[in-house]
């Protein structure tokens, strides 16, 4: 039995097949949708897709399960199937579980996808690509489409040059041009090959609908493409083009099809680069490379994620705990990112998960080289496809190729829907150039005989899933992100009144999750300082629930400064109900304070509570000062700057040292104007300066 007439035991009918694949398009076009606007950040939609996946994957995996579990031979499939096992594993030792959780659904996208596509059976998958193409060419137009229309009102507001960049759906318009090129080559070889398909050329009328249609959608795409002005994206494009070149011009005709294309490109990219000034080339010379900032940036961001792996050398951090570990990383002179990923995949699947992590992404980038050396060198009879077949694999592959050249410079697979694509693209193109051979039943060989056990495991593991996921989309919507709630709730008691048993209810359920324990925390800590009827024991009941859940928030993410921030001052106003003494309330102040401003270098607010209470409060003035001082060498943006700046002028001012307070807010003043905090201060000085010059 193959896995194409797996299901029941016999061949699939016509009408089945189709239900099947057009079920299988729907829940694969869902899954890419919902992908879309994630961007790292709303949770529900990541949740939502993530349920989607493994629904379809449960209904593609269970009648293979049924028949003793039949694998496609070749290493591609192994490879994946272990590529997601490893993802899954280091959820057991990351340093930040609860951030590595969302992370795992996100990276391990591109793998899972192409273990459910790639056990689709053969008659099914067929008609299901049919369908799914289709969805994606539209995808492709939508996609161009908002691109067009971004760049067209940033045109008419009159946008400064450097923000007349479109992202699309995306927060990034770097990772929206690898999108698109994602899109482009596969849509390109479809292009060559229905062109292919005509009898007459072009200027004799010899116009095939379907050949010109892609043509129209090449145009869109680089229009679409170089609105975005990107140069890890062009890179990427012109380091791929010519593997494009090379499989597609042996075609007939192809060099009449090749002359076509580069006049769309470069009618494209004088249309679209014209606001720019055609400056696009010009930034990739070595001398712009070398000395512009956000090249330079990257740079510096690299140093520090190669600093970030050799403190963890083993293992790594844990996947998607990046932007969590680099603000105690970061270097001096690197303010042009928000710390949020390394801009190079490689160096970040280093740091986040060791030296296995970033051999299983090599290992892929090689994959994909391998299968360009199979569908260009060892093209024809030697794969026993037919040339349209291998094209349309090749397309599929230099499109991937592309988007893992594009992840040494940008954050790529990062990005939900560029990892969903590329797992259906490279099952896509495996089942064309792979082996058709399969094994015998797998299970029977392990002693599974009965096929439901696996079954049942598998739909376990699905509603586990689900169950966290769930949870964590609740999390996000009643706490993280509840306004919608002031619409159905009016009353500000009741909406209270549900907050906090939703947050009770989801510590149970979800224990890692932090923002549940927080917002407990703090409502409880509130509690005990506003309700003066309360008496001491309950006062001290809830203080130390208060403690105990910010304490709880910090196992799912550890590198939580704002908490450790708030445990220190629980310490510092509520110690005494706790039954500590002042020197303990102290050093227990001291000690949260003092571990969130080694995970956070960077926050003013620590650095000065800290400065105040082991310094100042203990008549040891020059300390203070030297402790706030030794921030200003820390990479700080300038608001940040300003308000360290403006502690240590009334640091100076308190100490009776007034000419250096001056010397101090003129120095920010100088580096920040706009500042207001200093310049109402200069003001009341000087006015209070003439006041007493007037007694005088």
């Amino acid at each position: 039995m193959t896995i194409s007439s797996y299901s029941s035991g016999t061949k699939t009918s016509g009408q089945v097949v189709s239900f099947r694949a057009g079920l299988y398009a729907v829940l694969a076009l869902v899954i890419y949708g919902l992908s879309w606007y994630y961007n790292g950040q709303l949770i529900p939609l990541l949740a939502a897709g993530s349920i989607v996946l493994m629904i379809w994957g449960a209904i593609v995996w269970w009648p293979c399960l049924r028949a003793g579990l039949i694998w496609p031979r070749g290493f591609l499939p192994i490879f994946m199937l272990l590529w997601f096992v490893w993802f899954g594993l280091t959820l057991f030792w990351s340093g930040s579980p609860y951030s590595s959780w969302f992370y795992f659904w996100v990276l391990g996208a591109l793998p899972l996808t192409f273990l459910v596509a790639i056990m689709i059976p053969e008659p099914v998958a067929e008609q299901f690509w049919v369908w799914f193409w289709r969805g994606i060419l539209i995808s492709a137009w939508i996609l161009s489409a908002m691109a067009l229309w971004q760049y067209y009102q940033g045109m008419v507001t009159n946008i400064i040059l450097a923000n007349l960049r479109p992202f699309g759906p995306l927060l990034d318009t770097n990772s929206f041009a690898a999108w698109l090129n994602l899109l482009f080559f596969p849509v390109l070889a479809l292009y060559f090959v229905k062109d292919g398909r005509r009898q007459v050329s072009f200027l004799r009328g010899g116009v095939h609908l379907e050949a010109f249609f892609y043509l129209l959608t090449l145009a869109v795409l680089l229009l679409a493409f170089f609105s975005t002005s990107s140069r890890g994206g062009l890179l990427a494009w012109v380091c791929t083009m010519p593997f494009a070149v090379w499989g597609l011009w042996r075609q007939p005709a192809s060099r009449s099809r090749f002359l076509v294309v580069a006049a769309l490109v470069i009618i494209a990219f004088l249309l679209m680069d014209y606001a720019h000034g055609y400056d696009l080339i010009g930034h990739l010379s070595p001398g712009y490379i070398t000395s512009n900032i956000t090249t330079v940036s990257r740079k510096l961001m690299w140093i520090a994620t190669w600093h970030m792996y050799l403190s963890h050398p083993w293992l790594g951090t844990g996947i998607g705990s990046y932007f969590l570990n680099y603000p105690a990383y970061r270097l001096p002179g690197e303010l042009a990112s928000a710390g949020t990923y390394a801009h190079n995949d490689y160096l970040e699947y280093l740091a986040e998960g060791g030296l296995i992590n970033l051999g299983f992404l090599l290992s892929f980038a090689g994959i994909l080289m391998y299968a360009m050396y199979r569908l260009l060198y060892r093209a024809g009879k030697a794969l026993q496809i037919s040339d349209e077949q291998r094209l349309t694999a090749l397309g599929l592959v230099l499109g991937v190729f592309a988007i893992t050249g594009h992840a040494l410079g940008n954050f790529i697979f990062y990005n939900l829907p560029l990892s969903v694509l590329a797992g259906l693209f490279m099952a896509r193109a495996w089942r064309i150039y792979g082996t058709s051979e399969n094994t015998q039943p797998l299970l029977p060989k392990i002693g599974i005989n009965h096929g439901f056990i696996a079954q049942i495991v598998l739909l376990l593991g699905i509603v586990v899933a689900s169950w966290n996921l769930l949870a964590d989309a609740a999390t996000y919507a009643f706490l993280s992100d509840n306004t919608w709630l002031n619409s159905v709730i009016k009353n500000p008691r009741q909406r209270a009144t549900l907050l906090l048993k939703v947050a009770d209810t989801l510590t149970s359920l979800r224990p890692l999750a932090t923002q549940s324990h927080v917002y407990l925390a703090n409502t409880y800590l509130t509690l005990a300082e506003r309700d003066t009827r309360m008496n001491s024991a309950s006062r001290r009941s809830l203080v130390q629930a208060a403690l105990h859940q910010y304490q709880q928030s910090l196992i799912g993410i550890p590198q939580q400064s704002g908490v450790l921030n708030s445990i220190g001052t629980l310490y510092l106003t509520q110690g005494k109900l706790l039954g500590l003494d002042a020197t303990q309330r102290q050093r227990q102040t001291l000690l949260a304070w003092r571990r969130g401003l080694a995970i956070d270098p960077e926050s003013i607010s620590l650095r000065n509570q800290i400065a105040q209470l082991a310094y100042a409060d203990q008549g040891d003035v020059k300390g203070g000062l030297t402790f706030l001082r030794a921030g200003l060498a820390r990479p700080l943006f300038p608001y940040p700057r300003s308000e360290l700046l403006l502690d240590i002028a009334l640091m100076q001012w308190r100490a009776d040292e007034k000419t250096d307070a001056d010397k101090t807010l003129l120095r920010l003043l100088h580096e920040n104007p706009a500042y207001e905090p200093a310049v109402s201060w200069l003001q009341s000085i000087h006015r209070q300066a003439e006041l007493h010059s007037g007694d005088r």
